[in-house]
C-alpha cells in the first residue's frame, strides 16, 4: 500500500501523493516526473511512464542524490503514482530494477510494481486507441512457392511505418541471391535485421547471421547454389541443416523478428489447449517448422499479428507474440496465460 492514508489504486491530488514521502521532503522536478525524497521514502509521480501492468520507465536525467539513494545498500521505500487528468493514481510500492547511466549520470530508471495493475487501470494510465488498418495477408498465399515475393510483401507491410532509404549501395557481390534481396529490403531499416535472430548487415567470414545470445552462427556451408541450404553452426555437435533453403529461411527470419523482437508483444510457456486458443483465429504460415528457438517452431499470422509456437515435446510450447499495434493484443489478455513478458 502507498501509505496508511492512501489506498492502493485510489486517485489523490498530487500534493497529497508527494506528502507520502514524509515531513520535510525534498522535491526534484523533471519534464514528466516529480520525485519527493523523504527521510526513508522516495515518492515518484510520473506521467506516461507505465509500459506494462508492472513496469515503469522514467526518463531523466536525475540528480546525483537520487542515484546514490537507489544504488545504496539500503535503498528507500519507493512509492509510485501515475499522473492523470483527474489526479494521481496510487500504483503502490515499487522496486528499482534498472539504473541507466550515461556519462556518469543517471539518465533513465526502470521500476517494477509489487502489485501489477488490473487491465482496466492499465488502460487508464496507458490509453490505447483502436488500431489503424493493417496490411493484408496476401503474402501467405505466395508460400511456399514464392518466398522471395512473400518476404518483400511482408516486410513492406510490417515495416510500413519505417520506409526504406533510397539510394543505398547495392549489397556486396558474391552473396546468394536471396540474401542480396534481403539486404535490399532492409536498407535503412535496421529492425529488419533482427535481434533474437540477427542477419549480419555486412558480409562476415563466419557466416551470414547469428542468434542474439551468440550460441550459433548461420551459414550456407560450401554451397555455390543461388538458393543454398542453411546450417546452424554451434547449435549441436555437428552443423545442423535447416529444413527450408535460404529463400524460405529468410522469410522465417523476418517472421521470427516480428514475433520475438516486437514491442508490443509477449512471451509465455503454454500447454496444448492454451496453444490452440492462441492460434485459433490465425493462419498457419505454410513452411516447414524452423529448428530454432525450438526443434519444431511454426509461425501463424493474422492482421498485424505474428505468432511463433515452438515445441521440443508435445506437452509444453514456447510462444512468442508480436503486434503492430498494442490494441491487437487485447484478445490475448483473456486467455489466462502466465506471461513471462507481456505489454499488451
Amino acid at each position: 500500500m502507498p501509505s496508511a492514508e492512501i489506498r492502493l489504486w485510489s486517485v489523490v491530488a498530487e500534493p497529497e501523493a508527494l506528502a507520502a514521502a514524509g515531513p520535510g521532503a525534498e522535491l526534484h522536478h523533471g519534464p514528466d516526473v516529480v520525485l519527493a525524497v523523504g527521510p526513508d521514502t522516495l515518492v515518484v509521480v510520473a506521467e506516461g511512464a507505465v509500459r506494462t501492468a508492472e513496469d515503469l520507465a522514467l526518463a531523466g536525467p536525475f540528480p546525483a542524490r537520487i542515484a546514490g539513494l537507489l544504488a545504496g545498500a539500503k535503498p528507500p521505500t519507493l512509492l509510485a503514482f501515475a499522473r492523470l487528468a483527474e489526479g494521481c493514481l496510487a500504483l503502490g510500492a515499487a522496486r528499482a530494477v534498472r539504473l541507466g547511466r550515461r556519462r556518469g549520470a543517471l539518465q533513465d530508471l526502470g521500476l517494477v510494481l509489487d502489485a501489477p495493475l488490473p487491465y482496466d487501470l492499465l488502460d487508464r494510465v496507458r490509453p490505447t486507441g483502436p488500431p489503424p488498418d493493417q496490411p493484408d495477408l496476401d503474402w501467405l498465399d505466395l508460400l511456399p512457392a514464392d518466398p522471395a515475393t512473400a518476404l518483400e510483401q511482408f516486410i513492406t507491410g510490417w515495416y510500413a511505418d519505417v520506409p526504406p532509404v533510397l539510394g543505398t549501395p547495392e549489397p556486396p557481390a558474391g552473396q546468394p541471391g536471396p540474401l542480396r534481396a534481403f539486404h535490399r529490403l532492409a536498407a535503412g531499416r535496421p529492425e529488419v535485421y533482427g535481434t533474437a535472430l540477427h542477419i549480419f548487415p555486412e558480409p562476415a567470414p563466419t557466416g551470414f547471421g547469428r542468434d542474439g545470445d551468440g550460441v550459433f552462427t548461420l551459414s550456407t556451408g560450401r554451397s555455390s547454389q543461388d538458393d543454398p541450404p542453411v546450417y546452424y553452426q554451434g547449435l549441436s555437435d555437428q552443423p545442423l541443416r535447416e529444413r527450408e533453403r535460404l529463400s524460405a529461411y529468410l522469410m522465417m527470419v523476418a517472421l521470427a523478428g516480428a514475433a520475438m523482437d516486437a514491442s508490443p508483444g509477449g512471451m509465455a510457456f503454454v500447454d496444448r489447449p492454451q496453444a490452440k486458443r492462441i492460434i485459433a483465429p490465425l493462419r498457419r504460415v505454410p513452411l516447414r517448422p524452423m529448428r530454432w528457438p525450438c526443434a519444431r517452431s511454426r509461425f501463424y499470422a493474422g492482421p498485424g499479428i505474428v505468432v511463433l509456437v515452438g515445441a521440443d515435446n508435445t506437452d509444453w510450447y514456447e510462444v512468442y507474440i508480436g503486434a503492430r499495434h498494442r490494441s491487437l493484443l487485447r484478445r490475448f489478455r483473456k486467455l489466462g496465460l502466465d506471461w513471462e513478458r507481456f505489454d499488451g
